[in-house]
């Protein structure tokens, strides 16, 4: 769910310590995905706390919303399949249930 490797630091690598704009981000997202809240994804950019470190650049936030578009009813609910970090990044996963 993280993606700033520009930001990534000896501590992330070695410790597996994520930083805040990594946690604080993936918390965000989890919770913004709990709610349903799509509306609040969609400005990430500008509401996320993390950034711009954990999403330098859009391309790998953005399926995000190919995958929710893709599911089979907009008001289903949203459970974490994988989640943790991984050399600092949040390695969060996701499915809509049926």
């Amino acid at each position: 769910m993280t993606h700033g490797m520009r930001s990534v630091t000896r501590d992330m690598v070695l410790h597996n310590r994520p930083p805040a704009w990594s946690s604080e981000f993936d918390a965000w997202v989890s919770e913004a995905l709990a709610r349903g809240d799509v509306d609040e994804l969609a400005a990430w950019h500008d509401r996320a706390p993390g950034m711009p470190f954990a999403h330098p650049t859009p391309d790998h936030f953005t399926p995000l919303f190919i995958t929710l578009g893709a599911a089979d009813a907009a008001d289903r609910t949203v459970r974490t399949t994988i989640d943790g970090f991984m050399m600092g990044f949040s390695r969060r996963s996701f499915q809509t249930l049926t």
